[in-house]
């Protein structure tokens, strides 16, 4: 959407260069659901490995070390390197800081009602209605 309203920025009506409008509004309707959504794919992705992962002083403890490194490696990656990213996964779907994060991502643009009403009322919806209507008209 950045690049569309980039790519067809134009002067306004002060002659002034603009962004165009259209992909930003589309955006901003599109980020307050999408956000929600991929916190929700992190904590499903993730499952209990979110609640069990390690802090970084259990890494110091040499009693656990083995049991850490044996049960949070992956074939591709070293147990504190995955404990890392399920430190940060944490932080963006379970943490205060993420939960306040989706509300802001949802909230920050208004109210969503009013977001989508805007979005239709500056819509030209002729063209999307005219293209259903030779869809439906078009012959098997």
């Amino acid at each position: 959407c950045l690049r569309a309203a980039e790519a067809d920025a134009a002067p306004d009506k002060w002659g002034v260069f603009a962004p165009a409008r259209a992909p930003l509004d589309t955006a901003r309707n599109l980020f307050p659901r999408l956000y929600p959504r991929l916190v929700e794919i992190i904590q499903l992705n993730s499952s209990s490995s979110l609640m069990a992962t390690p802090a970084a002083s259990d890494f110091a403890n040499p009693a656990e070390l083995p049991d850490i490194e044996r049960y949070f490696a992956a074939a591709d990656a070293p147990a504190q390197e995955r404990v890392a990213l399920y430190r940060l996964a944490w932080e963006v779907a379970c943490s205060a800081f993420g939960g306040r994060q989706v509300l802001y991502e949802r909230f920050f643009f208004g109210d969503p009602v009013r977001m989508a009403s805007a979005l239709v009322d500056s819509t030209d919806l002729k063209p999307l209605a005219d293209r259903v209507r030779a869809f439906l008209k078009r012959a098997d």
